[in-house]
């Protein structure tokens, strides 16, 4: 018997690979929390929802985007 999929859970797994993905390239873990924080609120004013399959890819684009800009 397969285990249905829960969206709020796999949401969770991918948010948490990209705080690791962040940690692992040298910022803190505050400093990720801070940007995956900032991602949420601005996702949420644009309507985006992080059960959505590219939710999290898109927000680590947007990470990435403003990490740059931001040196």
């Amino acid at each position: 018997m397969s285990r249905k999929s829960d969206p709020a859970r796999i949401s969770l797994a991918r948010r948490d690979a990209i705080a690791s993905r962040l940690t692992g390239s040298g910022i803190s873990q505050d400093d990720a929390e801070r940007w995956l924080a900032a991602w949420e609120a601005r996702a949420a004013l644009s309507g985006l929802d992080a059960k959505d399959r590219d939710f999290w890819q898109a927000g680590a684009d947007w990470i990435a985007i403003g990490r740059r800009t931001s040196r």
